[in-house]
């Protein structure tokens, strides 16, 4: 359970420096146009299609580390 707890922390920490830190350290500027946007309006509509990708790999690795009861073959019935 420490673990799975570990990963979400971790996970919140990785999701808030993509949309802090990477935004001001590299995105903060008047630069060429990358497809058409500004670069931080490009990156502030990558980063949500990224956040999803990222919370899914942490549901499989917790569903790996923390299982379910209905995933360990218990029989609800008794």
């Amino acid at each position: 359970m420490k673990r799975a707890v570990g990963y979400w922390l971790l996970t919140v920490i990785i999701v808030f420096v993509l949309y802090v830190g990477v935004s001001v350290l590299f995105f903060n500027h008047a630069g060429p146009a990358i497809l058409g946007m500004p670069p931080m309006l490009f990156w502030f509509t990558v980063v949500p299609v990224v956040t999803p990708l990222i919370l899914g790999g942490l549901y499989l690795i917790d569903r790996r580390v923390n299982p379910q009861w209905d995933e360990e073959g218990y029989d609800v019935r008794g």
